[in-house]
């Protein structure tokens, strides 16, 4: 930044707080934070100060993604193959093929992003799909969901999978009538996972660099990276020293034990300031797209399916208890209602043995929930992080939602109106699906299910105030208010003058990091 002072003047001001937009705004930065907010009117610009005229655009608070798997979509952005394009199982196919063409025999080709509720064909890839095309290549292919993946021969025979073979807890090989695996994997791509030769150091510390400029272009300052180890939490500090780090990160801890948690916890400690260490991530159930969401009832198109569970519901107890009366904050992936359910018993059960007020225990995706549910969700002090783009790509007439749950049930998912309501405090987040902070406030204002809908000022408080909330850093970031770090975004319209429906198509001309211009358009 050129002068110590940096003025945005004359944007229409969204401030992060569920506040009425504040027109013809002006926001003070001085080092490095907010010093001053008001209208042109009121706010004197000093004369050494350098001015953004942001006449006709909308300034934000930087945008915090709630849930993401930041460092691995860097990572797949930089080498594997993009199927989240594809609008056939053909197209995906030809993909596939011209991607293994220009491999050696024998190298994994691993490709992510597949979307069957998208396609005419309505189905999964199975190995029949792919072995014409790649008999000399072990090939994976994630789902979007990323809870369902589909092989080749080649790769089951390098797992050393067969029609013996038992999945881990929770996790299903599919088997044809003969009993042999179909190449469909749910909830058990780790089997295959452990014999693909994984990224390197300097590939992770790479792959952060990468999904770094793209958030910065998308108006993204913060993100929560769910299950990582002690392999990723030294990418991001080797990717904050060398500069590639260049959003705020909050990483969420995959650890069998508290212990491990506190023990990255005093690692990251060492971070210049843009890393901060977050909760213990567990795993309840899959995914509604992979028909391996737990729920009360059976699947609408699969009657005689009702998902999975990952996770045994008394070792569930016990690993909140453990992590709650550790002082640790928990945050567990449930999508159905029956695996909320066990989440919100596992944390009423661990409140009970040692009461804990401001515990801000998540649950991750939060996705099919009733109404006692959204009470229990309130009374206990649960902090929802929800996808908000989940409904923009899946939910309405013909829709994936529609197809797994029917009418009635599909009314009950992502209730963000009915959780305000009550006074939860929801977070938004992407989990990379896609990750894109405007398209999940497009999704929010324009919910298919009218009575879930937010206002605009509602979906951008979740999207920042409420992620900040959830991390415990809302005391410096996420809303413009005067003393919070200036981390803030500017899109080239007044969001509050176009029509709802046309909020995606914005574009983000500014990020501003702690008072830096971090990205320009």
């Amino acid at each position: 930044m050129a002068n110590p002072i940096l003025a945005l003047v004359g944007g229409t001001l969204i401030d992060g707080t569920g506040a009425p937009p504040l027109h013809n705004s002006v926001v003070l930065v001085e080092g490095g934070r907010i010093s001053k907010v008001g209208r042109v009117e009121d706010v004197k610009v000093p004369r050494d100060a350098e001015v953004l005229d942001l006449a006709g655009k909308t300034v934000l608070p930087g945008f915090i993604d709630s849930h993401t798997h930041f460092l691995k979509m860097g990572v797949a952005l930089r080498s594997m193959l993009d199927l989240s394009g594809a609008r056939s199982l053909s197209q995906a196919l030809e993909l596939v093929e011209e991607r293994v063409g220009l491999l050696e025999p024998g190298r994994w080709l691993v490709g992510y992003g597949w979307d069957e509720s998208k396609w005419p064909e309505g189905r999964y890839l199975d190995k029949n799909d792919l072995d014409p095309l790649t008999p000399r290549n072990p090939v994976m292919l994630v789902r979007v969901c990323g809870h369902l993946a589909t092989v080749n021969t080649p790769a089951l025979e390098a797992a050393g999978i067969t029609g013996e073979t038992e999945p881990p807890e929770g996790g299903q090989v599919d088997r044809d009538e003969g009993g042999e695996p179909t190449g469909i994997l749910r909830d058990c791509r780790q089997l295959v996972e452990a014999h693909i030769p994984p990224p390197t150091p300097e590939e992770l510390v790479a792959g952060i660099g990468e999904a770094s400029r793209l958030a910065l272009s998308l108006g993204c300052t913060a993100i929560h990276d769910a299950g990582l180890g002690l392999q990723e939490a030294q990418a991001y500090l080797t990717a904050e020293e060398q500069g590639l780090l260049r959003v705020r990160a909050h990483l969420m801890w995959r650890v069998e034990r508290p212990q491990e948690a506190l023990e990255l916890s005093r690692l990251v400690a060492s971070s210049k300031g843009l890393i901060t260490s977050g909760p213990v991530k567990l795993l309840m159930d899959g995914s509604l797209g992979a028909h391996t969401a737990a729920l009360f009832e059976p699947y609408e198109d699969d009657p005689d399916n009702r998902g999975l569970m990952l996770m045994d519901p008394l070792e569930l107890a016990r690993r909140i208890k453990e992590a709650h009366q550790a002082g640790l904050q928990t945050a567990t992936h449930a999508i159905g209602d029956l695996a909320v359910e066990r989440v919100l018993d596992s944390i009423q059960e661990a409140l009970k043995a040692q009461p804990r007020r401001g515990h801000r225990h998540r649950i991750e995706h939060c996705e099919l929930t009733s109404a006692q549910q959204i009470e229990r969700i309130n009374r206990l002090g649960v902090v929802p992080a929800m996808q908000p783009n989940f409904i923009g790509e899946w939910s309405g007439p013909g829709s994936m939602y529609h197809q797994r749950l029917g009418p009635r049930r599909e009314r009950m998912s992502n209730q963000y109106r009915a959780m305000l309501d009550e006074g939860i405090r929801v977070a938004f987040g992407s989990d990379c699906m896609p990750f894109n902070p405007l398209y999940g406030v497009w999704s929010a204002v324009n919910h298919p299910i009218k009575p879930s809908r937010v206002s605009l000022e509602e979906a951008v408080m979740c999207y920042t105030l409420n992620s900040a909330y959830a991390a415990f850093t809302e005391d410096r970031l996420g809303s413009v208010e005067p003393g919070k770090l200036a981390d803030i975004a500017v899109v080239d319209r007044d969001l509050t003058q176009v029509p709802a429906a046309e909020i995606r198509e914005a574009k983000v001309v500014y990020t501003i990091l702690g008072g830096e211009i971090a990205y320009s358009a």
